[in-house]
């Protein structure tokens, strides 16, 4: 300030009056305006303390909420780990079941298989033994017929024909045996 003014001395007393006022003005008024100044420096100064104190508590919030998220995702991944070791666990179990079940069927169908296999060569036997019974049928109905056309005609009016001897139990008992035989 003194640089910028040069106070003239006055000539008894010291310096000239209006040159010191002057000089006080202005130093006043630079006071003035560096008070201003300053007020407005502080008033930014606590704007931005508040600013900083609110970043601060979104942080300390976006912190404590991150915190809480991790947490929650980890227990999210721990429930997803554990359901995916029970279902794999079931999917397992589910799958043997199936197998035994299938291996059950199976094993199951093979016998009705062959049981069928046994009752349809059982009926083929008895089909043939049948078949047999009445080629043998139709042959001593074929050779009675033959010996029927090869006796002599006799009249109804006449007297009986000598009577054959009646069929033994021995004839009865061998074609009886006959037919057995083929049935078995």
């Amino acid at each position: 300030m003194a640089d910028d003014t040069h106070i003239r001395r006055a000539w008894l007393r010291g310096y000239r009056q209006g040159d010191v006022e002057l000089n006080i003005a202005r130093g006043t008024l630079m006071q003035e305006q560096l008070q201003h100044e300053l007020e407005a420096t502080r008033a930014r100064a606590n704007a931005m303390q508040t600013e900083i104190n609110e970043l601060h508590r979104r942080i300390e919030v976006s912190r404590h909420r991150e915190a809480e998220l991790t947490t929650a995702l980890d227990e999210v991944r721990q429930r997803r780990d554990q359901l995916e070791r029970e279902s794999t666990s079931r999917a397992q179990q589910i799958v043997g079941e199936a197998e035994q079940r299938a291996a059950a069927l199976r094993t199951e169908g093979l016998r009705q298989v062959g049981e069928l296999q046994q009752q349809v060569e059982q009926l083929l036997a008895l089909r043939a033994g049948l078949s047999a019974a009445l080629k043998r049928v139709t042959q001593d109905i074929a050779d009675s017929l033959d010996r029927l056309a090869a006796a002599p005609a006799r009249a109804v009016e006449q007297i009986p024909p000598d009577q054959p001897p009646p069929a033994s139990s021995d004839d009865v008992d061998e074609r009886f045996a006959r037919w057995s035989d083929t049935e078995s």
